[in-house]
């Protein structure tokens, strides 16, 4: 049985790492210190050392436990997809949707919003930091959608493979941000608040590119 203070710090842990996300996004990684996260928390300075180690540690912290949320779905949808298509292999639209739905569904629940902004910034940054993040969060994931990319698509190149999932991540990605831009674009005719015709759209988008490249592949 746990006793109170075992059941606080998961709780503690959770403020702090909210706390961070926020400042992260709004303030990016540089300017965002400890001390700031631990007035936005409400909690000591030290608390956070004591969870978190350092502040590399706490930005980690929270990566981790984002991606984790969005490729575990995406892990079991795309093992769903294969095992219920008519003949294990599904349609480029079914293999798209388990890849980029989760993405886009995490990024406009309330636990997502300000982790969209923070992918978007380390997801295209070439600083030591940025890549291990991404080395070993996504890439595994990314290899697993390589090789299912490879069975839908068997007549694509191997080298367009790679290019057509590095330019759909970078949509998904910056997708994943509510910028409001669509929006002011035009003069409030669209907006981002339908998340399944974002998705039906960006799966279309994805799909067309991904079947063009294969004029490149010859």
């Amino acid at each position: 049985m746990m006793d109170s203070t075992t059941m606080e710090i998961p709780k503690a842990k959770a403020i702090i790492l909210d706390a961070a996300e926020k400042l992260f996004a709004k303030n990016g990684y540089a300017g965002t210190s400890m001390k700031s996260i631990a007035t936005e928390a409400n909690v000591a300075q030290g608390l956070i050392h004591y969870h978190c180690q350092t502040k590399e540690k706490l930005y980690e912290f929270i990566v981790e436990r984002h991606a984790n949320l969005i490729n575990d779905v995406r892990r079991e949808l795309l093992a769903k997809c294969f095992a219920e298509a008519d003949n294990g292999i599904p349609t480029l639209e079914r293999l798209l949707e388990t890849f980029i739905g989760p993405a886009i569904e995490h990024a406009r629940s309330i636990h997502g919003e300000y982790y969209s902004q923070i992918l978007a910034t380390f997801a295209n940054s070439n600083d030591e930091r940025s890549q291990r993040l991404v080395h070993k969060y996504y890439d595994p994931i990314a290899r697993d959608y390589i090789a299912a990319f490879q069975k839908v698509l068997s007549g694509l190149s191997l080298s367009e493979i790679y290019w057509g999932y590095l330019l759909a991540t970078s949509i998904v990605v910056s997708t994943m941000a509510r910028t409001g831009r669509i929006k002011r674009l035009s003069e409030g005719s669209f907006d981002e608040s339908n998340t399944d015709r974002i998705i039906a759209r960006l799966v279309r988008f994805v799909a067309n590119g991904l079947y063009g490249l294969s004029d490149l592949s010859v």
